[in-house]
C-alpha cells in the first residue's frame, strides 16, 4: 500500500479529536473566558474589528489609554490574516472561538505533516501529533490566544525549513510564508526562539549528513552509534566530486533570505513597533515574570503539584508558561529512548538545551543572553517550554517506532516496564494525584506492552496509555463559561448614561489583576459585575487606564500620580482628563456615587472638562509630572486653565475660546474655536508621532502639554484645525509589507509555471 495513501487518515483522526475536545464550545454555547482571553483578547479584538468594520485601518485607539497605538502593538495582530477574516464573517464571540479551536487543529495538522515527512510511520506520528497538541502547555495557551496562534506555526516552519535544507523547489516561499505569519500571530519572542532552534536542528543534521544513514535498533539493542551523535562530521573526509564547503551550507543563506522576508512582512506593524517601543514600559517586561525553578519543574511528574485552576486554593502559576507536563509515558518513551540509542532522526541534544534554558533557576539563558544578540528578549524562561514539548513529541514519535515496530521492542519491554514504574511512583511522591483513574489506567495500559505481541496491538496500548496521560488533565484545564458572559454586556454599564471616559484607580488596578471568588465562575461573573479594565472597550466605551503590559509611559504616569498629591488635585485633574466616571473608593469633591454597580464604588463626576478646551496661561513643564502636580497644588492652579508646555517660546498668556470637536473618529480629529485673539489650546490625549494637524488648510506643528498630551497654538483669525494619525513608520511598513506580497505572488507563478 502507497505510504502516503495509508497516512492520509492522521489529520482527520486528529481533526476528530479537537472535535471532541471542544464540544462544549462548538456544541454547548460556552466560550474560552481564562486569564487574558477575557480581560484583554476578547475586548480589544472586538474594538479592533469594529473599526475595521467601518471601513478604517486601526492604527489608533482614541477609548483607552487618553488614547494609544492599536496596529503597534503585536499583540492585536493586525497583519495577520486569519483575525480579518474570522471577524470579517462571523461574530465577536464565534470569530474568537473559531481562532482557538482552529490554530490547535493547525498545530496537530502541522506536526504530523512534519514528522511522516520525516519517514515517520502513521501511528508514531498521531502519536507525537497528540503529545505536542495536547501537552498542558499547548493546552493553556489558549488563555493567551496569541501564543496558541504563534505556537501553532512551529511545525510548519521546521516543514518549510526541512524543504530548503533538502533543496527542494518551493522551499524558499513555503517557509518565508510560514515564517511571516508565524511573526504576524502576535507573539515575536517566540518566533525568535523558534528561528534558533530551527537554525540550531538544520547546523545539527549538516553536521551528520556524512554520518551513516539512519537505520533501526538492531535486535541486541544497539543503535546506530555514528548516527546517535554525529562525531564523523567533525573529523577531515574525503568528499564526492570535489562537492564544496558552500553547497554544502548553502541552505544557511536561503534560511536567512526567508527569514528576512517574514520581517520585511510584518514591517507593517513592526516599524511602528519599534517606533512606540522608546516611549513605552516594554524595557520593564522583565519585572512583570518569575522565572522557572526546580519547583516548577515537578510538573514533569504531576501537573498539579502546585494545585490545579479550578480549586479554591489555586493562585498561581499560569500553566501556559509554567508547566512542563506531557505524560508520564512520554518521559518513559524519551528516558528508553536515551538508553537504547533510538534517536537518528532528531536533534536529540537540543531537547536538553531547552530544558535548561527553561529552568531560570539555573541562570544559563541570561549568561548566554550576554553572547547571542536578542536572548534578552526572552525575559520568562517559561518561554521555552513550546520547543520543549515540541521536541518531546518528536523525540517520544522516533522512540514509540523502535519500541512497538522495530525489532528492538522484544528484548527493550522489561526496560520500558521498569522506566514507566519508576516514573509513576515519582509522581505519587512529588504530590497526590488529583485523578487516579485516568492515571490508573494510563500506567496500565503502558504495562500492556510488556505482555502483548504485534506492532498493532502494542499501538493500541501505547496510544491509549498516552490518550489517558493528557487528554482528561488538559480537558479539566479547557476552562469555560457560556457565551452569554460575552454577549449580554456588563448591568453596571447601563448605569453609566452618559458617555465619557471611565477611569480605573490604581488600587483597583492592582487588584483586577488577581481575581476573587468562591469559585472559579463566581471570580469571573464579579470580574464582569464590577467591569474590570478593558471590559468597557468590548461595549463601545472610553476608559483609562487599560490593562495592558505595553503601555506608553507618559500617559500611564498619570494612571498613577493623578489622584496622589491631595484631594484639591486629584478633583482638578479628574475634571482635566476629561473623567466621567471614577471606579474604585474615593473621597474627593464633586462626586455622586451610583448605586447598583457591584462590589466596586462607582461615582459620576459631576464636572468634567472636554477633550479639547483653551487654556488662559502656559507655564514652563518642570523635569516630571510628578514635580509640576506639586506645582499645581502649592499655587492653586486650575489645569482646565493653566497648563505645562514643554516648548518654551510657548510660555504665556493667551486669549479663552471655546472649542468644539466638529468631527472624530479612530484616528481623526475636527476642532473650531470660536472667539478672538492668539489662543492655546489643549487636549486630554495622547501626545505620540505621526500625529499632523492642518489649521485652515496649512499645515502646524503640535505641542506637548502637561508632559503627556497634544496641544496647539491658534494664531487671531484661526479658527479650525483637523488633526489625523498619518504615521510615516506605518507608510514606509505599508510599502515593504506591499512589496513583499508582490513577492509571493511572483514566485507561486514562478513555481506554478515549472510545475506545469
Amino acid at each position: 500500500m502507497n505510504r502516503t495513501r495509508e497516512g492520509n487518515w492522521g489529520p482527520w483522526a486528529l481533526l476528530g479529536l479537537v472535535l471532541v475536545f471542544y464540544g462544549r464550545v462548538l456544541w454547548g454555547h460556552q466560550t474560552f473566558v481564562f486569564v487574558d482571553a477575557s480581560r484583554f483578547f476578547y475586548p480589544l479584538w472586538k474594538w479592533g474589528s469594529g473599526v475595521l468594520a467601518q471601513g478604517f485601518i486601526p492604527l489608533w485607539n482614541p477609548d483607552a489609554q487618553f488614547g494609544t497605538p492599536y496596529l503597534a502593538d503585536p499583540q492585536m495582530a493586525c497583519a495577520y490574516p486569519p483575525i480579518f477574516l474570522l471577524y470579517s464573517f462571523l461574530s465577536p464571540v464565534n470569530a474568537f472561538n473559531a481562532l482557538v479551536i482552529l490554530h490547535h487543529f493547525w498545530a496537530l495538522w502541522g506536526f504530523w505533516a512534519f514528522v511522516r515527512r520525516q519517514g515517520f510511520s502513521a501511528p508514531a506520528s498521531l502519536l507525537g501529533s497528540f503529545l505536542f497538541g495536547f501537552s498542558l502547555h499547548l493546552v493553556c495557551s489558549s488563555w493567551t490566544p496569541v501564543a496558541l496562534m504563534t505556537i501553532s506555526w512551529i511545525p510548519w516552519v521546521f516543514l518549510s525549513a526541512d524543504k530548503v535544507f533538502r533543496g527542494e523547489r518551493g522551499g524558499f516561499l513555503a517557509l518565508s510564508l510560514a515564517w511571516a505569519m508565524q511573526f504576524a500571530a502576535g507573539y515575536p519572542v517566540l518566533v525568535y526562539l523558534t528561528a534558533l532552534a530551527v537554525g540550531a536542528h538544520f547546523v545539527w543534521m549538516g553536521l551528520a549528513q556524512g554520518t551513516k544513514t539512519p537505520s533501526p535498533l538492531r535486535e541486541e539493542g544497539k543503535g546506530d552509534r555514528d548516527h546517535f551523535f554525529p562525531w564523523h562530521s567533525f573529523l577531515p573526509g574525503k568528499g564526492k566530486g570535489g562537492t564544496s564547503l558552500y553547497k554544502k551550507w548553502n541552505w544557511t543563506l536561503v534560511l536567512a533570505g526567508a527569514g528576512l522576508l517574514a520581517v520585511a512582512y510584518n514591517l507593517v506593524w513592526g516599524l511602528p513597533f519599534l517606533e512606540m517601543t522608546g516611549l513605552s514600559n516594554y524595557e520593564n517586561g522583565a519585572i512583570r515574570y518569575h522565572d522557572l525553578g526546580w519547583w516548577d519543574l515537578a510538573t514533569l511528574l504531576n501537573p498539579f503539584d502546585q494545585g490545579h485552576p479550578l480549586l479554591s486554593n489555586y493562585h498561581g502559576p499560569h500553566y501556559w508558561v509554567s508547566t512542563f507536563f506531557v505524560g508520564l509515558p512520554a518521559l518513559g518513551l524519551l528516558a528508553w529512548g536515551f538508553w537504547r540509542r533510538a534517536f537518528a532522526r532528531t536533534s536529540w541534544g537540543l531537547l536538553l538545551v531547552f530544558l535548561v534554558l527553561s529552568l531560570g533557576v539555573l541562570k544559563v539563558g541570561h549568561l548566554l543572553g550576554k553572547i547571542i544578540p536578542g536572548l534578552n528578549m526572552v525575559v520568562h524562561s517559561g518561554f521555552w517550554l513550546s520547543l520543549f514539548v515540541f521536541w518531546v513529541a518528536w523525540m517520544a514519535a522516533e522512540s514509540a517506532e523502535a519500541l512497538v515496530g522495530g525489532p528492538a521492542s522484544r528484548s527493550g519491554r522489561h526496560l520500558w516496564a521498569g522506566l514507566l514504574a519508576a516514573l509513576g511512583l515519582a509522581a505519587l511522591v512529588i504530590a497526590p494525584v488529583l485523578m487516579p483513574v485516568p492515571w490508573a489506567l494510563s500506567l496500565a495500559a503502558g504495562f500492556a506492552l510488556f505482555f502483548l505481541k504485534g506492532p498493532r496491538v502494542r499501538w493500541w496500548a501505547l496510544g491509549t496509555s498516552v490518550f489517558l496521560a493528557l487528554f482528561i488533565p488538559a480537558q479539566s484545564l479547557n476552562i469555560l463559561l457560556d457565551r452569554d458572559y460575552y454577549e449580554e454586556p456588563p448591568k453596571t454599564l447601563s448605569a453609566l448614561t452618559e458617555p465619557g471616559r471611565a477611569f480605573f484607580t490604581p488600587p483597583l488596578l492592582a487588584r483586577s489583576i488577581h481575581l476573587q471568588g468562591a469559585d472559579m465562575k463566581d471570580a469571573y461573573d464579579g470580574a464582569k459585575r464590577n467591569v474590570y479594565p478593558n471590559w468597557p472597550l468590548a461595549y463601545g466605551r472610553e476608559e483609562a487606564p487599560i490593562y495592558n503590559t505595553l503601555q506608553l509611559r507618559h500617559s500611564a504616569d498619570w494612571t498613577f500620580q493623578a489622584l496622589r498629591v491631595s484631594k484639591k488635585v486629584s478633583r482638578n485633574v479628574l475634571d482635566y482628563l476629561g473623567i466621567r466616571y471614577l471606579f474604585g473608593k474615593a473621597d474627593l469633591p464633586g462626586l455622586k456615587k451610583i448605586e447598583g454597580t457591584g462590589d466596586v464604588a462607582v461615582y459620576r463626576v459631576e464636572k468634567s472638562s472636554r477633550k479639547w478646551f483653551s487654556v488662559r496661561k502656559a507655564l514652563p513643564a518642570g523635569d516630571s509630572l510628578e514635580e509640576d502636580l506639586k506645582k499645581v497644588d502649592e499655587r492653586g492652579l486650575d489645569l482646565t486653565q493653566d497648563c505645562f508646555v514643554a516648548d518654551k517660546p510657548r510660555e504665556g498668556n493667551y486669549a479663552v475660546r471655546e472649542v468644539v470637536r466638529t468631527a472624530w473618529g479612530p484616528d481623526a480629529v475636527g476642532l473650531e474655536a470660536k472667539g478672538k485673539g492668539r489662543a492655546f489650546l489643549v487636549s486630554s490625549e495622547t501626545a505620540y508621532p505621526g500625529w499632523k494637524v492642518s489649521v485652515n488648510g496649512k499645515e502646524r506643528s503640535l505641542e506637548l502639554v502637561d508632559h503627556a498630551f497634544r496641544g496647539l497654538v491658534l494664531e487671531d483669525g484661526e479658527t479650525t484645525a483637523q488633526l489625523t494619525f498619518k504615521p510615516n513608520s506605518f507608510r514606509v511598513g505599508l510599502f515593504m509589507t506591499l512589496l513583499v506580497l508582490g513577492s509571493w505572488i511572483f514566485l507561486f507563478g514562478r513555481k506554478w509555471f515549472h510545475e506545469r
